[in-house]
């Protein structure tokens, strides 16, 4: 039973409780927009193509007719940041022409001499830019401060402006949605705005918000996203910044309505089109499933049991109205046939191999014989501690690839436990 939000600010309790997602990660039914969307994890690369091209391929017309409009509002460098996305767009057919910077931000980008951005705060409300999204194929949100997109497209009461409006007709018709980091962070219900996993899983959650240095550490911040993918809970930038303790955190303070979660990694998207999801980039994508977690105890640290994590790498399936998940083609389960047979000892950061999620799992559990739990360890302040447990049962399985000579490790259902920990350290 997951506990109450007596822990939880006003502020992300009235966000919250506001919610309704309605779905489990396996056999459950997800609800989601009539278009495609296309959610990336930040820090995208020119050699990310298969990304962009994830936008126009659902668009029924020759790339050179596609008309793509691009949200500024994350970032404060406006200008240059929108020149790389038509590059980005016109290398895989579009034409700059057809691409089209819609006026809406908050902040100035000083190196624009002849335009103020920030008279742009006001243009959510703007009837004749709401009634020209009409036009659009596809809306591209620029990356940086999500805070400042949900400030330009939501009223003051959290009700949609016109244009926000537009946009979901857009996408009701067939139009596609589509971002990177806080252009992803924007999409569900509920959105992550900034701090870090030890920070939510120690000290829980605060309502202030004062700069992107808030999104980097600390308690969570949680605000009114706008809604596009109603399926669950969108985290980014999530393996290099360790973002699944505070998925986890915003997951388990949630009363009843939160189950699944997903973190998206840098230079990868999660491509929801047609009943499926799919993932597009150099990464993977991770879903955090909830519905058969419970809770030791209420408070902080934050302790848990039996969360499921599942892994999807390009090639990989997943479908959410029957959970079915499945594998690329030439992936072979690790179950039976572990290549390694190596005593793993307990992950602690640096100088441990394997430290990020996916080679954990997959070097150090699922393709070894000689465990079936690996545990990692976090300490916060004061003598307080929680060792994270990824058990390896009935319920899971691991696939193994290579592209080369590089090893690719894909999962479904590996369990994790959040135990609360005393520590003492002492200097010698």
């Amino acid at each position: 039973m997951l506990h109450t939000l007596a822990h939880t600010p006003r502020t992300l309790r009235r966000y919250l409780l506001a919610l309704t997602l309605g779905t489990t990660l396996l056999g459950g039914q997800a609800a989601m927009a009539d278009g495609p969307l296309v959610m990336a994890g930040g820090f995208l690369q020119e050699s990310h193509q298969d990304v962009f091209r994830a936008v126009i391929d659902p668009i029924d017309k020759p790339s050179s007719e596609i008309r793509l409009g691009v949200v500024p509002a994350a970032t404060g460098n406006i200008s240059g940041n929108y020149a790389k996305i038509v590059d980005a767009f016109t290398a895989i057919g579009l034409t700059e022409a057809n691409i089209r910077l819609l006026p809406l931000a908050v902040a100035d980008d000083r190196r624009t001499e002849d335009v103020d951005e920030s008279q742009w705060a006001e243009n959510g409300r703007d009837s004749e830019l709401a009634n020209s999204i009409a036009e659009l194929d596809a809306i591209w949100f620029l990356g940086g401060d999500q805070t400042r997109i949900t400030a330009v497209l939501l009223e003051e009461d959290g009700s949609d402006t016109p244009v926000l409006t537009a946009m979901r007709e857009m996408n009701a018709r067939g139009g596609v949605l589509a971002g990177t980091s806080a252009g992803a962070a924007i999409m569900s219900p509920a959105m992550l705005a900034g701090g870090d996993s030890r920070g939510a899983l120690f000290h829980g959650f605060r309502d202030d918000y004062e700069s992107m240095n808030d999104q980097e550490h600390g308690p969570a911040i949680v605000r009114q996203g706008l809604g596009f993918f109603e399926a669950g809970l969108i985290d980014q930038h999530f393996d290099r910044k360790a973002r699944l303790g505070r998925l986890l955190a915003v997951m388990l303070e949630h009363e009843g309505g939160m189950p699944l979660g997903i973190g998206i990694d840098e230079g990868t998207a999660l491509v929801v089109e047609s009943g499926e999801w799919r993932v597009a980039g150099g990464g993977g994508v991770t879903l955090v499933d909830l519905s058969a977690a419970t809770r030791p105890g209420e408070g902080f640290p934050i302790s848990v049991a039996n969360v499921r994590l599942s892994y999807l790498l390009p090639g990989d399936l997943y479908l959410p109205e029957s959970g079915e998940y499945r594998v690329r083609d030439g992936a072979s389960e690790t179950v039976g046939s572990e290549y390694f047979e190596v005593p793993v000892s307990l992950q602690s950061g640096l100088f441990s191999a394997n430290r990020n999620l996916q080679e954990l799992i997959g070097f150090d559990l699922l393709d070894n014989s000689a465990t079936e739990r690996v545990e990692s360890l976090l300490i916060g302040d004061e003598g307080q501690a929680l060792r994270l447990v990824f058990t390896q049962d009935d319920q899971t399985k691991g696939y193994w690839s290579q592209d080369m000579t590089l090893d690719l490790y894909s999962f479904e259902n590996v369990r994790l436990d959040l135990e609360r920990l005393r520590v003492e350290l002492h200097t010698p």
